[in-house]
Protein backbone atom coordinates (compact mmCIF):
# COMPACT_ATOMS: atom_id res chain seq x y z
CA UNK A 1 0.00 0.00 0.00
CA UNK A 2 1.25 3.43 -0.97
CA UNK A 3 1.41 5.65 2.10
CA UNK A 4 -0.09 9.05 1.97
CA UNK A 5 2.19 11.98 1.12
CA UNK A 6 3.23 14.77 3.55
CA UNK A 7 1.42 17.01 1.28
CA UNK A 8 -1.75 15.18 1.57
CA UNK A 9 -1.71 15.12 5.18
CA UNK A 10 -1.30 18.41 5.60
CA UNK A 11 -3.88 19.45 3.36
CA UNK A 12 -6.58 17.35 5.63
CA UNK A 13 -5.15 18.73 8.61
CA UNK A 14 -6.15 22.22 7.71
CA UNK A 15 -9.21 21.77 6.39
CA UNK A 16 -9.96 19.76 9.46
CA UNK A 17 -9.44 22.88 11.30
CA UNK A 18 -11.49 25.35 9.26
CA UNK A 19 -14.64 23.22 10.15
CA UNK A 20 -13.37 23.00 13.37
CA UNK A 21 -13.57 26.99 13.39
CA UNK A 22 -16.71 27.70 11.38
CA UNK A 23 -18.86 25.26 13.70
CA UNK A 24 -19.16 27.86 16.31
CA UNK A 25 -19.26 30.85 14.27
CA UNK A 26 -22.39 29.40 12.74
CA UNK A 27 -23.95 28.90 15.87
CA UNK A 28 -23.56 32.15 17.20
CA UNK A 29 -24.58 33.53 13.88
CA UNK A 30 -28.04 32.44 14.43
CA UNK A 31 -29.50 34.11 17.44
CA UNK A 32 -27.87 37.72 15.48
CA UNK A 33 -30.28 36.77 12.69
CA UNK A 34 -33.17 36.33 14.26
CA UNK A 35 -32.47 39.61 16.94
CA UNK A 36 -32.20 41.29 13.63
CA UNK A 37 -36.00 40.28 12.14
CA UNK A 38 -37.29 41.68 15.56
CA UNK A 39 -39.60 45.17 14.69
CA UNK A 40 -37.75 48.38 16.60
CA UNK A 41 -40.03 51.33 17.95
CA UNK A 42 -39.73 54.51 16.78
CA UNK A 43 -40.16 58.05 19.17
CA UNK A 44 -42.95 59.72 17.84
CA UNK A 45 -42.59 63.39 16.77
CA UNK A 46 -44.48 66.45 17.40
CA UNK A 47 -45.89 69.38 15.37
CA UNK A 48 -46.44 72.97 16.54
CA UNK A 49 -48.15 75.30 14.89
CA UNK A 50 -48.00 79.35 15.01
CA UNK A 51 -50.15 81.13 13.48
CA UNK A 52 -52.25 84.88 13.94
CA UNK A 53 -55.52 83.14 12.60
CA UNK A 54 -57.43 82.84 15.51
CA UNK A 55 -60.51 80.19 15.26
CA UNK A 56 -59.15 78.57 12.17
CA UNK A 57 -59.58 74.76 12.06
CA UNK A 58 -56.83 72.24 12.24
CA UNK A 59 -56.67 69.13 10.59
CA UNK A 60 -54.03 66.21 9.63
CA UNK A 61 -53.91 63.45 7.46
CA UNK A 62 -58.45 64.39 7.33
CA UNK A 63 -58.78 63.69 11.49
CA UNK A 64 -59.75 67.05 12.94
CA UNK A 65 -57.56 68.35 15.44
CA UNK A 66 -58.90 71.68 16.80
CA UNK A 67 -58.86 75.49 16.03
CA UNK A 68 -56.46 77.81 16.39
CA UNK A 69 -54.39 78.86 18.78
CA UNK A 70 -52.71 75.30 20.19
CA UNK A 71 -51.46 75.68 23.75
CA UNK A 72 -49.15 72.88 23.05
CA UNK A 73 -47.40 70.67 20.30
CA UNK A 74 -49.55 67.93 18.49
CA UNK A 75 -47.61 64.22 18.77
CA UNK A 76 -47.65 62.64 15.47
CA UNK A 77 -46.05 59.23 13.66
CA UNK A 78 -43.05 59.36 11.96
CA UNK A 79 -43.83 59.74 8.17
CA UNK A 80 -45.44 61.87 6.11
CA UNK A 81 -48.60 64.08 6.66
CA UNK A 82 -51.09 66.28 5.20
CA UNK A 83 -52.50 69.20 7.20
CA UNK A 84 -55.34 71.36 6.34
CA UNK A 85 -56.31 74.87 7.74
CA UNK A 86 -59.24 76.63 6.89
CA UNK A 87 -61.47 79.18 8.29
CA UNK A 88 -64.48 80.82 6.38
CA UNK A 89 -63.60 84.23 4.63
CA UNK A 90 -60.33 83.21 5.01
CA UNK A 91 -57.77 81.35 2.24
CA UNK A 92 -57.65 77.87 2.84
CA UNK A 93 -53.87 76.52 4.08
CA UNK A 94 -53.23 72.94 2.58
CA UNK A 95 -50.02 70.91 2.67
CA UNK A 96 -47.89 68.23 3.96
CA UNK A 97 -44.52 68.19 6.10
CA UNK A 98 -42.14 65.25 7.50
CA UNK A 99 -41.67 63.76 10.75
CA UNK A 100 -38.87 61.93 11.94
CA UNK A 101 -38.77 60.04 14.95
CA UNK A 102 -38.26 62.31 18.18
CA UNK A 103 -38.15 65.30 16.00
CA UNK A 104 -40.32 68.46 16.70
CA UNK A 105 -41.76 70.34 13.53
CA UNK A 106 -42.55 73.73 13.65
CA UNK A 107 -45.04 75.32 10.97
CA UNK A 108 -45.86 78.77 10.55
CA UNK A 109 -49.54 79.59 8.84
CA UNK A 110 -51.22 82.79 8.79
CA UNK A 111 -54.38 82.79 6.24
CA UNK A 112 -54.77 85.65 3.98
CA UNK A 113 -58.65 87.01 4.16
CA UNK A 114 -60.62 87.69 1.29
CA UNK A 115 -64.44 87.52 2.17
CA UNK A 116 -67.20 88.95 4.22
CA UNK A 117 -69.68 86.41 5.73
CA UNK A 118 -73.53 87.60 4.80
CA UNK A 119 -76.42 86.23 6.71
CA UNK A 120 -79.56 87.37 6.32
CA UNK A 121 -82.97 86.08 7.25
CA UNK A 122 -86.55 87.40 6.50
CA UNK A 123 -90.02 86.03 8.50
CA UNK A 124 -91.09 84.89 5.32
CA UNK A 125 -88.00 82.23 4.28
CA UNK A 126 -87.74 82.03 0.33
CA UNK A 127 -87.16 85.67 -0.37
CA UNK A 128 -84.78 86.58 -3.16
CA UNK A 129 -81.22 87.84 -2.29
CA UNK A 130 -79.27 89.72 -5.03
CA UNK A 131 -75.63 91.13 -4.57
CA UNK A 132 -74.69 94.15 -6.98
CA UNK A 133 -78.01 92.70 -9.30
CA UNK A 134 -77.00 89.05 -9.17
CA UNK A 135 -79.13 86.82 -7.70
CA UNK A 136 -76.91 84.52 -4.94
CA UNK A 137 -79.39 82.68 -3.11
CA UNK A 138 -82.91 82.98 -0.96
CA UNK A 139 -83.37 83.46 2.68
CA UNK A 140 -82.02 81.66 4.98
CA UNK A 141 -78.91 83.40 3.02
CA UNK A 142 -75.24 82.14 3.95
CA UNK A 143 -72.97 83.30 1.92
CA UNK A 144 -68.90 84.42 1.63
CA UNK A 145 -69.32 88.00 -0.44
CA UNK A 146 -65.94 89.05 -2.12
CA UNK A 147 -64.50 92.84 0.11
CA UNK A 148 -65.81 96.20 -1.15
CA UNK A 149 -69.35 98.14 -1.05
CA UNK A 150 -72.32 95.87 -1.28
CA UNK A 151 -75.65 96.76 -2.42
CA UNK A 152 -78.11 93.96 -1.40
CA UNK A 153 -81.54 93.58 -2.62
CA UNK A 154 -83.91 91.62 -0.83
CA UNK A 155 -87.16 90.56 -2.78
CA UNK A 156 -90.66 88.88 -2.15
CA UNK A 157 -93.95 88.72 -4.39
CA UNK A 158 -96.24 90.78 -2.53
CA UNK A 159 -94.02 92.44 -0.13
CA UNK A 160 -91.94 95.64 -0.56
CA UNK A 161 -88.49 95.30 -1.49
CA UNK A 162 -85.11 95.79 0.94
CA UNK A 163 -82.40 97.40 0.13
CA UNK A 164 -78.67 97.13 2.36
CA UNK A 165 -75.81 98.55 1.42
CA UNK A 166 -73.09 97.09 3.33
CA UNK A 167 -68.99 97.54 3.28
CA UNK A 168 -67.60 94.42 3.10
CA UNK A 169 -64.26 93.61 5.15
CA UNK A 170 -62.36 90.63 4.56
CA UNK A 171 -63.00 88.26 8.11
CA UNK A 172 -66.06 90.06 9.34
CA UNK A 173 -69.37 88.44 9.75
CA UNK A 174 -72.39 90.69 9.14
CA UNK A 175 -75.37 89.50 10.26
CA UNK A 176 -79.41 91.17 8.87
CA UNK A 177 -82.89 89.75 10.31
CA UNK A 178 -85.34 91.43 7.91
CA UNK A 179 -89.31 92.13 8.66
CA UNK A 180 -90.58 92.62 5.37
CA UNK A 181 -93.85 94.52 4.98
CA UNK A 182 -96.66 93.83 2.81
CA UNK A 183 -97.86 96.30 -0.23
CA UNK A 184 -101.65 96.94 0.17
CA UNK A 185 -103.93 94.16 -0.55
CA UNK A 186 -100.98 91.86 -0.28
CA UNK A 187 -102.95 88.81 1.01
CA UNK A 188 -102.66 87.60 4.51
CA UNK A 189 -99.65 85.32 3.11
CA UNK A 190 -98.29 87.85 0.58
CA UNK A 191 -99.78 86.40 -2.21
CA UNK A 192 -99.43 87.96 -5.59
CA UNK A 193 -101.77 90.94 -6.54
CA UNK A 194 -104.24 88.58 -9.14
CA UNK A 195 -104.97 85.73 -6.16
CA UNK A 196 -106.18 88.77 -3.90
CA UNK A 197 -109.73 89.06 -3.04
CA UNK A 198 -110.43 93.01 -4.68
CA UNK A 199 -108.79 92.30 -8.16
CA UNK A 200 -110.96 90.55 -10.32
CA UNK A 201 -115.04 90.08 -10.92
CA UNK A 202 -115.03 87.80 -13.96
CA UNK A 203 -117.91 88.35 -16.63
CA UNK A 204 -116.98 84.96 -18.68
CA UNK A 205 -117.81 85.63 -22.40
CA UNK A 206 -117.39 81.46 -23.13
CA UNK A 207 -118.69 81.33 -26.80
CA UNK A 208 -116.00 83.80 -27.60
CA UNK A 209 -113.38 82.60 -25.97
CA UNK A 210 -112.53 86.21 -23.89
CA UNK A 211 -113.08 87.40 -20.67
CA UNK A 212 -113.62 90.71 -19.60
CA UNK A 213 -111.83 91.87 -16.19
CA UNK A 214 -112.81 94.81 -14.15
CA UNK A 215 -111.20 95.64 -10.74
CA UNK A 216 -113.41 96.35 -8.18
CA UNK A 217 -113.24 98.76 -5.15
CA UNK A 218 -116.42 99.71 -3.03
CA UNK A 219 -114.96 102.32 -0.76
CA UNK A 220 -112.38 100.55 1.45
CA UNK A 221 -115.01 98.06 2.04
CA UNK A 222 -113.75 94.57 1.64
CA UNK A 223 -116.20 92.61 -1.12
CA UNK A 224 -115.99 88.56 -1.53
CA UNK A 225 -116.23 88.09 -5.28
CA UNK A 226 -119.16 86.87 -7.09
CA UNK A 227 -119.42 82.87 -7.53
CA UNK A 228 -118.86 82.96 -11.24
CA UNK A 229 -117.60 80.32 -13.92
CA UNK A 230 -114.93 81.32 -16.02
CA UNK A 231 -111.61 81.19 -17.59
CA UNK A 232 -109.17 83.41 -16.86
CA UNK A 233 -105.98 83.71 -18.59
CA UNK A 234 -102.90 85.86 -17.08
CA UNK A 235 -99.91 86.79 -19.30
Amino acid sequence: MRKPTSATSTLTALFAAVMMTAAPLALIATPRTAQAAAPTFEAPGSLVIMSTTTGAEVEIDGKPMGKLPFDDSVLVQPGVHKIRVALRGWTEYIDTFVVKPGEEVELEIDLIPFAGIVKINTREPGATVKVDGKVEGVTPFDKDVPVGKKTILVTRPGFYDETIELTIQAGEEYIRDLALRKLPGGGADGDAFYETWWFWTIVGVVGAGTATAIAVTSGGTQQAPPNASFTLQIP
